[in-house]
């Protein structure tokens, strides 16, 4: 085997080994559960790694194969029908800008950290809180610009929902950058005194800025269906960026978080929330009226008792059906089996 192949095949066994340890160790850490704090991952230092130890610009399907990977394990719904679900395509691109970032700057990053030394693991630490930050607010953008109304108020609001993640994710930046970044590189630095055969060409670094361009855009633009409704996600999790749901029946409440959507009104989270919590409700419609009259939640019939099932949005009674009642996120609606107010 000559040169040439034998380094070819080192760097297919390199590419290998990363998406292996990106796809397994992000399903044992977030698939299985077994994460020292939130949001501790190992997708953005596999980035870092593919790009510095690997020579050509392929080194950007490492992070996007380990992340399709694990979502499969994982079973999250990366594929709504024959398209791609546009949330996924915002943290898919995430990855690859911090790649793109990389790949540019690729021989100074590399004078900076060929030594095991203080100085590296400081730069090493800095750069995990950093790409960690960019990737953030570039997801964070993603949230806004897909669920939310384009205005100032709501970007404050997914920001600020989210600033707790994003702390818990620059301290897994720092962590795997000095543990496993800065061991990796002080190693192939040594095997390789001359980084130079590192360095990729700019003619081959034009594929992967066109790469990261498409998927940019395809965030923007693309024609998924809607975010799929998944209890880990953090939008689910805050009052201020989802809506509230609190059921009050006899003896018995539930309880729980939806993201609002477009044209989404009391009557449609209800029906949501029954499919995802595993309760029946059933209802009539009266064209009369143009609305729809909920006649049992949870097994639990309107007349029973003289009670009837009555909601309120942000604590108030509303004086139009609930299907007619449009809901924003932020919002909260309770549900109340009772007489009536006269």
């Amino acid at each position: 085997m000559n040169i040439k192949n034998q380094t070819n095949l080192q760097q297919l066994i390199i590419m290998i080994g990363l998406i292996l340890f990106g796809t397994i160790g992000r399903y044992v850490l977030f698939g299985m559960g077994v994460q020292p704090f939130p949001n501790f991952e190992v997708i953005m230092v596999v980035t870092f790694l593919a790009v510095m130890v690997m020579r050509s610009p392929l080194a950007l399907v490492v992070p996007l194969v380990s992340m399709i990977g694990s979502d499969l394990l994982i079973g999250n719904p990366i594929f709504v029908g024959n398209q791609m679900n546009r949330i996924v395509l915002f943290t898919y691109s995430g990855f690859a800008i911090i790649a793109l970032i990389n790949l540019f700057n690729k021989e100074r990053l590399w004078s900076g950290l060929g030594q095991l030394r203080l100085k590296t693991v400081g730069l090493a630490a800095g750069l995990g809180v950093g790409f960690v930050l960019l990737y953030d607010v570039w997801t964070n953008l993603g949230w806004w610009y897909l669920m939310y109304p384009h205005d100032a108020p709501s970007l404050v609001a997914v920001f600020t929902a989210g600033l707790p993640f994003m702390v818990y994710h620059m301290i897994s930046g720092v962590v795997t950058f000095v543990a496993i970044a800065v061991p990796v590189l002080t190693y192939v630095a040594r095997k390789n005194k001359n980084i130079q055969p590192f360095k990729i060409k700019m003619v081959h670094k034009v594929p992967a800025v066109l790469l990261v361009l498409g998927l940019v855009a395809l965030s923007f633009t693309g024609t998924a269906m809607k975010v799929p409704e998944k209890s880990e996600i953090w939008l689910e999790k805050s009052d201020q960026t989802s809506v509230r749901i609190e059921i009050f029946g006899d003896g018995w409440t539930i309880s729980d978080n939806l993201v609002a959507y477009k044209e989404d009104t009391a009557f449609s989270l209800l029906e949501r929330c029954s499919v995802k919590n595993g309760f029946t409700v059933t209802s009539t419609y009266y064209a009369q009226f143009d609305s729809t009259l909920i006649n049992s939640i949870n097994n639990a019939a309107g007349g029973t008792d003289g009670k009837y099932w009555q909601y309120y949005v942000n604590g108030q009674l509303p004086n139009i059906g609930a299907d007619k009642c449009l809901i924003s996120n932020g919002d909260s609606v309770r549900w109340s089996f009772e007489v009536p107010p006269k």
